[in-house]
């Protein structure tokens, strides 16, 4: 009779368990979360693994057993039961649990830190039912290169498959033993394996011969992926995008940046294209909210009164390393060259006509002297390569139709383009582009392709005029105004850019100029003039000083003069005594509307110069 009870309340136990069992199977399908237990021998199919033949007897955790080798439908992932059929054969097995005899060992397959039932399905069930922690085992080794934790789930073994597959390929597990490659969603690790061969490809042409794919494996993990890694640390990008994995971030940065490449028509450096990225999926509160208010500033405000970025953020989004940046005094003082050329990217804003062609001219003429200032250039390229390796120039022409692409004007100027490059041994191409639907200006197109560059230069055609009202409409004024980068205006014929004269009234902007000025001079090793105009009472006699201490800080000659009367006249005068062949400036100081009433010394000088003009902002 005591028999009969104790079968009795296991029956009742039964019951309970199966109850649960349907909710924790309703409470998996409310939160997405898979409540099954993992098929044996789909995991080892898709994880590629062998038995290795070691058997060992010992005590294993019940959290621990995940999956099962035929019955992997009858219980839950916590080993509740499913089927009302198995109520007579839970019942017996608990009713034999609770006697003196108790239970055989259970029969399992190890595979990582994980278990799967080979014989003892109910055993277990009746285990976890009685909230024990450790079963007695007879376990199998299972050997495996990806092995499973506890928590992995159905679509997690979908992951762990492709790692696999991933791993069998590149065989990166065995080159770098201590590389960090997961992903989270499907799909990543067929991307990788694609990157890998396209740096493979590269790598080959570079050599001029098929290199071992191991070596290339190996030089993408150290020249490719740790340094994108090393910035998305830096940059503290993970925080934009939460459960994420380096890995991930890694994957969608090489997708954004080709497709970036494909839309621009050159090929966008890996640490522009994560900014970007950033700038546009950051998933933090405060992002989101910015880039919201920045679209609703933009939609009411004319284009005409946009005031551009703050001071310094063009070279702010470049500080990828430390190398240089406006407002770090601890740089001002070092006296330290950048370590990279400030223009990397230079865009051109071709025309077809005179003044196009002179500002394509003065554009390959500060690429060659960035890239010989970098000394020798390797001429191999990878697509996947983080930084640019020497200085290139984008032109860019813009068509009415799209059918214009392909005209005769057009092949003549790209021809003419290349010729040009090619006699300053100058990397870069010309981008066709048809103009967009809509009243998008010149300049606004400029504007928004410059983004991607590191300086502007354009053909001076039209300064600002002299008329407030006309000064309103005045696409270069725009340009100047709204451009995110230093834009060089060519007025007439380009020139060696030899001898710099520096603008300086020691405004922010000036500053910036300033900051340029002696880049230039260090860098090129040309000679450098500061003229400083009292007008006003803009600047005082201690500027002079505070000029040559920098000087001597940077420890790059230049010469400084402070003048006196109108500010163009004795810029103007100093330009003709020195034969300065280039002017740098600060932009504009004050607001759109401001400007347009008071007029700027950068419009006038614009209005009155020859020289090419370098304005910082």
């Amino acid at each position: 009779m005591s028999g009969t009870g104790e079968y009795v309340t296991a029956l009742r136990q039964f019951q309970d368990a199966r109850r649960r069992a349907d909710l924790q199977r309703l409470w998996a399908r409310v939160t997405g979360r898979s409540a099954d237990l993992l098929p044996f021998d789909e995991v080892r199919k898709r994880l590629g693994s062998t038995l290795s033949g070691r058997h060992v007897r010992k005590e294993i955790p019940l959290s621990a057993i995940v999956g099962s080798m035929g019955r992997y439908r009858d219980f839950t992932r916590t080993f509740l039961p499913l089927r009302d059929s198995d109520s007579n054969r839970w019942a017996r097995v608990k009713v034999a649990a609770d006697g003196l005899a108790g239970l055989p060992p259970i029969d399992v397959y190890q595979l990582g830190d994980v278990y799967f039932v080979l014989d003892g399905n109910h055993r277990v069930s009746v285990a976890r039912e009685a909230e024990a922690s450790f079963i007695e085992a007879n376990v199998i080794q299972v050997e495996t290169r990806v092995p499973l934790s506890p928590d992995d789930d159905i679509d997690d073994l979908l992951l762990k498959s492709e790692l696999v597959q991933f791993l069998d390929y590149t065989n990166i597990d065995r080159l770098c033993p201590d590389h960090q490659l997961r992903v989270t969603a499907p799909g990543q690790y067929l991307k990788l394996m694609e990157l890998i061969d396209i740096h493979h490809y590269y790598m080959s042409r570079a050599a001029g011969q098929k290199i071992p794919f191991e070596e290339a494996v190996l030089d993408w993990h150290e020249h490719v992926y740790l340094p994108t890694v090393r910035f998305i640390r830096e940059r503290g990008m993970l925080r934009g995008f939460p459960k994420r994995t380096e890995t991930d971030l890694f994957v969608w940065i090489s997708k954004h940046r080709r497709e970036l490449s494909l839309s621009l028509g050159w090929t966008i450096d890996t640490e522009r294209a994560a900014l970007d990225l950033a700038e546009r999926q950051d998933a933090r509160p405060a992002r989101v909210a910015k880039r919201l208010a920045e679209r609703i500033f933009d939609s009411f405000t004319p284009a005409a009164l946009e005031s551009g970025p703050p001071i310094g953020f063009w070279r702010r989004e470049r500080r990828a390393d430390g190398a240089y940046h406006p407002s770090d005094v601890a740089y001002h003082l070092s006296g330290r060259a950048p370590e990279q050329s400030l223009f990397q990217e230079v865009l051109v804003g071709c025309n077809g006509q005179k003044s196009g062609l002179q500002a394509l001219e003065q554009a390959t003429i500060i690429a060659e002297r960035e890239n010989r200032a970098a000394g020798p250039q390797s001429s191999g390229r990878s697509e996947t390569a983080t930084q640019p390796l020497y200085s290139r120039v984008h032109g860019l022409y813009i068509v009415e139709k799209a059918e214009e692409r392909y005209s005769d004007r057009v092949r003549a100027l790209r021809a003419t383009c290349h010729r040009r490059l090619a006699t300053r041994d100058v990397d870069g191409e010309l981008v066709v582009q048809t103009k967009p639907t809509g009243d998008a200006s010149l300049a606004s197109l400029l504007v928004a392709r410059s983004s991607w560059t590191d300086l502007l230069v354009v053909g001076l055609e039209h300064p600002p005029d002299a008329s407030p009202l006309k000064r309103l409409g005045s696409g270069m004024a725009q340009l100047l105004r709204r451009c995110p980068r230093p834009v060089m205006t060519v007025p007439d014929v380009a020139t060696p850019l030899a001898h710099g004269l520096l603008a300086f009234d020691g405004s922010p902007k000036a500053q910036e100029a300033l900051f340029v000025a002696f880049y230039l001079a260090g860098r090129w090793e040309i000679d450098l003039t500061v003229v400083a105009v009292r007008e006003k009472g803009r600047v005082d006699s201690q500027v002079r000083e505070d000029i040559l201490a920098y000087s001597r800080q940077r420890g790059i000659a230049a010469e400084a003069i402070l003048a006196d009367g109108p500010v163009l006249s004795a810029l103007l005068s100093t330009a003709e005594d020195r034969s300065c062949d280039f002017f740098i400036v600060g932009g504009y100081g004050h607001t759109p509307v401001v400007e347009v009433v008071l007029g700027s010394t950068v419009d006038e000088l614009l209005r009155t110069t020859k020289l090419p003009t370098l304005v910082c902002r």
